[in-house]
């Protein structure tokens, strides 16, 4: 009876380590060897951008730590049209290394953290022309749109962003899993995860979706414009056709 349990429980703690080292041999094989990061940065996205214009602003360097992205690749803008009412765009660009670091702090996680309450959220999809990306087919990027309540300040906010990581889009710790790692598996270098997100005022009377939509698309653009898009870091998106310029799921 003795010997028989003694088995037992050698066999089991057997297992139990060989499940830990194929947990730890299937780790080694998803997690990223190593990153290559663009020749360009989200700095030398231009102030223009079709109807847009934009200028710097300052973001707390101790919030840039804590987002995890290299700091060199961090930006901040506000962009605004002519449009009556005038629209105003704040812009959130960052790059990273470590795509775990970048993924966990999700505008969905952060804006409820810091106390909005959200409203609803659904997908959209950018549509990019050949004109904007001078690629030979039309680009199609899935994106977020949420809109979310302060209720304390009355204050009312719609947020579209994206994380592209090559040909893939993400938009939290849960698409990171499994999926984009092992398509990832197996290659010498990952590029870099680029978060992109933008901001604007929900004005009573005004739909801000039409206006947000058409400054992604032009940052989508010129994101994935065929020099970056085929350059170092970029693997590229897929392409799907569409004849609108910007739409959403029904």
């Amino acid at each position: 009876m003795i010997n028989g349990t003694a088995v037992r429980i050698g066999i089991v703690a057997a297992l139990i380590l060989f499940t830990l080292w194929g947990a730890g041999r299937v780790n080694a094989i998803l997690d990223p060897p190593g990153t290559e990061m663009p020749d360009w940065t989200f700095h030398d996205m231009p102030v223009q951008l079709g109807v847009w214009r934009g200028i710097e602003t300052k973001m707390d360097p101790r919030t840039a730590v804590r987002t995890g992205a290299k700091l060199d690749t961090i930006i901040e803008r506000s962009y605004h049209d002519d449009s009556t009412p005038v629209h105003v765009i704040g812009m959130h660009a960052a790059m990273f290394d470590n795509p775990a670091a970048g993924v966990i702090h999700s505008p969905l996680v952060c804006y409820a953290a810091a106390g909005w309450k959200r409203l609803s959220e659904k997908r959209g999809y950018l549509q990019l022309p050949v004109e904007l990306t001078k690629l030979p087919d039309k680009l199609v990027i899935p994106v977020s749109i949420s809109t979310w309540e302060d209720e304390i300040n009355s204050k009312k906010v719609m947020v579209v962003y994206w994380y592209q990581i090559g040909e893939h889009f993400l938009f939290g710790r849960l698409d990171l899993g499994v999926k984009i790692r092992w398509a990832l598996a197996g290659k010498p270098k990952w590029p870099a995860l680029m978060k992109v997100m933008m901001e604007i005022p929900i004005i009573e009377g005004d739909d801000p979706q039409p206006a947000v939509l058409n400054f992604a698309q032009q940052v989508a653009g010129w994101i994935n414009e065929s020099s970056r898009r085929n350059g170092k870091g970029m693997l590229g998106v897929q392409a799907r056709g569409s004849s609108s310029a910007a739409s959403t799921n029904p």
